[in-house]
């Protein structure tokens, strides 16, 4: 439907979108804005002593919808990451699992065999870049060391130390 629900909060955290370094650097070439201006570290933090990290970034909300949510839908639909690309789908393990959505069953149209089958491939694509993107965040988890009392991020590129 594009109605654009899913990108406003309705829950706290209901709108976070959890995207990779690689998701941001294909909206940065799109918008040309920088890293800073998409993303903000995840704001799931683990905490261990002195210690204070995240696994990640999360697209940048204004107040309580996406930055990207325009007046007409979204601004950078054509480099949107993959969350918003397989909304309200994803693969966990070998499940697919559908989360809350208004649109789903409110199609008459029988959907074309060639969108359906973009569509799932989207969903597996989807599922191995998450899969590489945590490969990635394990190994750097075991040859960096994160310093105590800084903001750290930790993604698939390495260790970000942050500004407060």
């Amino acid at each position: 439907m594009r109605c654009g629900a899913c990108c406003r909060e309705i829950e706290p955290g209901s709108n976070l979108v959890l995207v990779s370094p690689a998701e941001v650097r294909v909206i940065m070439a799109a918008t040309s804005l920088t890293f800073d201006e998409i993303a903000e570290p995840y704001p799931d933090f683990i905490h261990e002593g002195k210690r204070r990290y995240t696994l990640g970034w999360a697209i940048r909300r204004d107040g309580n919808r996406c930055k990207f949510l325009g007046e007409h839908g979204c601004l950078i639909y054509q480099s949107r990451p993959w969350i918003c690309r397989t909304y309200p789908f994803m693969i966990d393990n070998e499940n697919l699992m559908v989360s809350p959505c208004s649109g789903i069953g409110t199609g008459t149209d029988v959907m074309d065999p060639e969108i359906v089958n973009r569509f799932v491939q989207d969903l597996i694509d989807r599922q191995q870049a998450e899969k590489a993107e945590e490969e990635h965040i394990a190994e750097v988890l075991t040859r960096e060391q994160i310093p105590a009392g800084k903001l750290v991020v930790i993604d698939g590129e390495g260790m970000r130390i942050m500004n407060g």
